[in-house]
């Protein structure tokens, strides 16, 4: 898994020494303190997909239209897992049927329309050379809105660990800075907090076919999908005796 390391600079010294996220403080018993803060980042290859999309139907009848669902989205679930994706790798996000209405100026009342049915499904492609593969056949089969495409790693605890080390080894560098500069020495930390992030990349993908013809998405050209990467980022916050 390819892996990038950067620091983000916390301490600027240029004639006058100033620092917005440090300080040196001295409280009410003469305990003088600074405090700083240090930030660790790690990029990693995702090397997982999230893949939401919907199975929607408008009809006159709420029960033929909510047949009609059902059998789309059951074709849909039972293509994927042919392709191979796991039956636990599927779950529902969200089903709901509604009658959908217009407002009418001459009478000035809202006029009953087609019931609308949407069956929203998650789909967990734990190999993302997949992902388009999975997209491709699940609109062939029924699908008809497309909502996202995220990027995800499956194991972040070694990269969590190495932003947190990056993290704290800055922020210590900023105090031994600070503390020098101000003619004294640091002593031991008091206080640590810490600030994770863990920034996953996504792909926007409102792609409907609702209204399209289905024979020409069958014989559309393979949608393109790249993987990209996510990165984790840790924030620390900490306070340090000064001797």
């Amino acid at each position: 898994m390819k892996k990038t390391f950067c620091f983000i600079a916390s301490a600027l010294f240029a004639g006058v020494f100033a620092l917005s996220s440090c300080s040196i403080q001295q409280d009410s018993y003469s305990k003088r303190t600074v405090s700083v803060s240090g930030t660790g980042s790690v990029t990693l290859e995702a090397d997982n997909a999230t893949i939401i999309l919907s199975v929607i139907t408008k009809g006159k009848e709420v029960a033929e239209t909510s047949a009609e669902n059902a059998k789309k989205m059951t074709a849909v679930q039972d293509a994927i897992v042919k392709a191979g994706i796991a039956k636990d790798c599927i779950s529902t996000q969200n089903f709901s049927v509604y009658q959908e209405s217009h407002y009418d100026n001459k009478t000035g009342r809202q006029i009953p329309d087609d019931y609308r049915v949407t069956n929203q499904i998650k789909i967990l492609v734990k190999k993302i050379s997949m992902a388009s593969d999975v997209i491709d056949l699940a609109l062939k089969s029924g699908a008809n809105q497309l909502s996202s495409l995220t990027y995800g790693v499956t194991d972040t605890e070694i990269a969590k660990k190495q932003a947190r080390s990056l993290a704290i080894q800055q922020a210590q560098e900023s105090a031994n800075l600070l503390a020098g500069a101000s003619g004294a020495k640091l002593g031991k930390v008091l206080s640590i907090s810490e600030h994770a992030d863990y920034a996953y990349p996504r792909a926007m993908l409102m792609k409907s076919t609702a209204n399209a013809d289905m024979g020409a998405v069958e014989e559309a050209v393979a949608t393109p999908v790249s993987g990209g990467s996510s990165t984790v980022t840790i924030s620390v916050d900490a306070v340090y005796q000064l001797k």
